[in-house]
């Protein structure tokens, strides 16, 4: 087997697992939070209504062997976006995704909760990113105020899945809790500035 065939060999292996796992099965996963009224010493739900957005549903969760493989195909297709406002709304779909997972880690596989935590925490870190990202979009002209109520409205949700897990986990993770709270405060006022 010469060079040539190597390379052709390994590209043709990652593109058909890029493929592969970029096939997705939506499926809806209604994420209905009921408060428990023994939540003595957790956060506060400030959101009592539920907020109208839906989680993708976010496929392989982080405790799957094969988890890794979804982070390579996210990263090169992370890689390939150009526009900023597409580079915001892809981050902004992984942000959701990784909050779902979150919520699922806690509520159908016991005892994740730290990695739940770590996966929240993960998604506020796209979120992040998506806010940079239509921040930059709206320096170069394009129109972000859609795409600034969607975040607003994403950032409410995160919100109100983050306090359903301080519900579920009590004390143990209440810093954590708060500092994500805090963030999420911080985000607010950034995408308040995205919508004028």
């Amino acid at each position: 087997m010469n060079f040539k065939q190597i390379i052709l060999s390994i590209v043709t292996f990652f593109l058909s697992i890029y493929i592969l796992l970029a096939t997705a099965y939506a499926q809806e996963i209604k994420t209905t939070i009921t408060p428990s009224n023994s939540n003595a010493g957790t956060v506060p739900v400030t959101s009592p209504t539920p907020i109208d957005y839906q989680l993708p549903y976010p496929g392989m969760l982080p405790d799957n062997s094969l988890y890794f493989l979804k982070v390579v195909r996210d990263n090169l297709t992370a890689f390939f976006l150009s526009k900023p406002i597409d580079k915001s709304n892809f981050n902004l779909m992984q942000s959701d995704k990784n909050v779902q997972a979150s919520y699922l880690l806690v509520t159908q596989q016991q005892g994740k909760t730290l990695l739940a935590f770590q996966t929240f925490s993960q998604a506020q870190d796209y979120f992040e990113q998506a806010i940079l990202q239509a921040q930059s979009a709206k320096k170069q002209g394009y129109s972000t105020k859609d795409l600034a109520d969607k975040l607003s409205n994403a950032n409410q949700k995160h919100e109100q899945i983050l306090e359903a897990l301080a519900q579920t986990t009590h004390q143990e993770h209440s810093e954590t809790v708060q500092k994500e709270l805090d963030r999420a405060t911080f985000f607010a006022k950034d995408i308040k500035s995205l919508q004028q």
